[in-house]
């Protein structure tokens, strides 16, 4: 869901432990405050399956946060996945929507007005919580944990990352350099001229002086987030302070496929591979076609089994993916649990309205 801030916003951010309920920022000069309900979930509390109590949780995070804020300032709360660990599959992606759905029902009726994401690593989650986002109607604010080469620990490309979420509908799109606040300016230059949407610089800001806070601006950021572990409202008046060069009426980069680990900037015109038929050979094919004289590999979905192998294969090839499906619910299916930005073959015998309602929805290419 996509929302209009007053840009700059600046944030502190430090971590709690799993009883923390008091909000992680108490500094009065930042203009959004955020509640760490990020260890509040159901491993925190035993496995319990009490809703009760994990409103009454956020309820107190959420309250205290409010108690430190100005008049007219952005409540966000913090989220996180609860498992790094799972592996890919439909069913532990709709697990995630669902885990993140009723968290961010209960937060958004506590009067939160933003959901942060924060220190993600797995495109997939990524994903599943802006999904969740947008049925709870909500901003969310992502945040990727990148080293200098801009990947994950799990091999998410952070470009890759900012083209399918904010096609997706994510509000703001953010990176934490875990090689060193100095790599983040080089990371948001690279990302700025694809952003359609806020970008977010994550560090120790209160330790760095003028110059490199304005570099950090310069670079793209909009949105700050302080992680010194015991922030001041001096650092905050120097953040809201700058002019940020992100425009969101400038004309983007973003004609792209991706899937997790690449981004595919796409020529006016694509090349389609012969089609090819969804088995369990069907990574060997899309490796294969990496040397053929096409731009794009085309994937023939004929049924719910399809979309799972192309789900879990989607990360195979060295090419964008192209789909084509003549069943409406298949062609949803597979651009629900594609992990990625897809794009979609025109040709299918779907009705054009819906088929481009779709691709809207979940931000693919019409081609």
């Amino acid at each position: 869901m996509k929302m209009n801030f007053s840009l700059p916003l600046a944030a502190c951010l430090t971590e709690g432990d799993t009883d923390n309920t008091e909000p992680a920022a108490r500094v009065s000069c930042c203009n959004m405050i955020v509640a760490d309900t990020k260890h509040i979930n159901h491993i925190s509390l035993e496995e319990t399956d009490d809703d009760d109590e994990l409103a009454q949780r956020y309820s107190a995070a959420v309250s205290a946060a409010k108690s430190d804020a100005p008049e007219g300032n952005c409540i966000a709360a913090v989220l996180g996945s609860e498992d790094c660990t799972v592996e890919y599959d439909c069913g532990a992606f709709e697990a995630a929507v669902f885990d993140y759905l009723e968290k961010m029902t209960i937060l958004r009726d506590l009067g939160t007005d933003v959901i942060l994401m924060h220190g993600c690593s797995r495109l997939w989650q990524m994903r599943a919580a802006v999904i969740a986002g947008e049925q709870a109607e909500i901003p969310v604010f992502v945040t990727m944990n990148a080293d200098e080469d801009g990947k994950s620990e799990n091999e998410t490309d952070y470009i890759s990352a900012l083209i399918t979420l904010q096609s997706l509908g994510a509000a703001a799109f953010g990176i934490y350099s875990t090689d060193g606040a100095s790599e983040l300016p080089v990371l948001l230059e690279q990302a700025l001229p694809h952003a359609e949407i806020p970008l977010i610089a994550v560090a120790d800001l209160s330790s760095m002086d003028d110059t490199e806070l304005k570099r950090l601006s310069y670079s793209g950021a909009s949105v700050f987030l302080n992680t010194a572990p015991d922030p001041q409202d001096e650092a905050a008046k120097r953040l809201l302070a700058l002019e940020s060069v992100f425009d969101p009426g400038t004309e983007k980069d973003s004609y792209a496929a991706a899937v997790e680990s690449e981004v595919f900037f796409l020529p006016d015109n694509i090349e389609l591979s012969e089609p090819i038929e969804c088995d369990w050979g069907m990574s060997d094919d899309m490796i294969d076609m990496d040397d053929e004289n096409i731009n794009s590999i085309c994937i023939v979905l004929n049924s719910s089994d399809d979309v799972s192998l192309l789900a879990v294969n989607s990360d195979m090839s060295r090419l964008p993916v192209t789909v084509h499906t003549n069943d409406s619910n298949t062609l949803e299916a597979a651009l629900r649990y594609f992990t990625g930005r897809l794009i979609v073959d025109s040709r299918c015998a779907i009705d054009r309205s819906e088929l481009e309602a779709l691709c809207e929805k979940y931000g693919a290419i019409v081609y």
